[in-house]
């Protein structure tokens, strides 16, 4: 049981009039969204700088393997040349490289019929 002590005083004030409670919520809904849109500015910001950065540094790794296929087919050549001559050489590192190309991308076309995204239902 309650005693008076314990019992909340009226208060005298007059409630709010509901005209203003919703121009409040109102108000508070537009706040919200503004923080909202502000947060999402900041991290766009922030990825965007992480991938600029990421992206240079995955263009210069393309750059230095393309470096190193350079190195691998000239080597190939010099190899070759000392052997089977100039032409001979030529014609096998392309040949050989053509060929790798070939079934790298074989299988590439094989792995990639194995897709499925599941939107046809048609059987």
């Amino acid at each position: 049981m309650m005693t008076e002590e314990q019992i909340p005083p009226e208060t005298s004030a007059d409630p709010v009039a509901p005209r203003a409670q919703i121009a409040g919520l109102i108000e508070d809904v537009k706040a919200l969204a503004q923080a909202e849109i502000d947060y999402a500015r900041a991290r766009l910001s922030y990825s965007g700088a992480i991938a600029k950065r990421a992206g240079l540094f995955a263009l210069l790794a393309f750059m230095v393997f393309g470096s190193a296929c350079i190195a691998l087919v000239i080597g190939t050549m010099l190899i070759i040349d000392h052997y089977w001559g100039p032409w001979a050489a030529t014609i096998i590192t392309v040949l050989s490289f053509a060929l790798i190309a070939l079934l790298l991308g074989l299988r590439a076309q094989a792995i990639a019929k194995r897709l499925d995204f599941g939107g046809d239902d048609n059987g």
